[in-house]
């Protein structure tokens, strides 16, 4: 009973997370001026709180980490414009592989979608082998890693907009 309330309230904040970010954010792309630095603080504070509870031995940190998953998930498909999922790539690798295919016929391809896809893949290969190796060294401990990221990217992203709407 208690894996399957672990199991529901995952996918729940899976749900809540991308919540946060539809709350926050209006339309489909990428405009100076939206909430993307406080959506990204909270996603920082989200991985240390599921650090410090996954570290405390209390799994339901878990929970934390999947509604960050969420909030970046829905972050990154708002203001890429497209439909475009950073924590699973099987919709990627399948847009890939139909590039490919109209590449063969001779059909043109879009070359800016074509290497959003293709950089996002390459993050997220290098970002898993790179977190696993921290993992290896550090534990739960190494969720601080992607935490203290998006707090960089938060403060940079607001000192920016600060400087371009005077």
């Amino acid at each position: 009973m208690l894996k399957c309330a672990l199991t529901f309230s995952i996918i729940i904040s899976f749900m809540l997370g991308s919540a946060l970010s539809g709350f926050l954010l209006n339309g489909g792309s990428l405009k100076l001026g939206r909430h993307y630095d406080t959506l990204l603080f909270i996603e920082g504070l989200l991985l240390l709180a599921s650090a410090y509870l996954l570290y405390s031995s209390f799994v339901y940190g878990i929970v934390l980490a999947s509604a960050a998953c969420g909030l970046q998930n829905a972050l990154a498909t708002n203001y890429s414009g497209a439909v475009v999922r950073t924590t699973h790539l099987t919709g990627i690798f399948t847009d890939l592989g139909l590039m490919m295919g109209r590449a063969l016929k001779g059909d043109a391809v879009d070359g800016r979608k074509f290497m959003v896809f293709l950089l996002i893949t390459l993050g997220f290969l290098c970002g898993g082998v790179i977190g696993f190796m921290l993992f290896e060294l550090f534990s739960v401990a190494t969720l601080v890693v992607p935490a203290v990221m998006c707090f960089i990217l938060s403060i940079t992203y607001r000192l920016y907009r600060l400087r371009n709407t005077v």
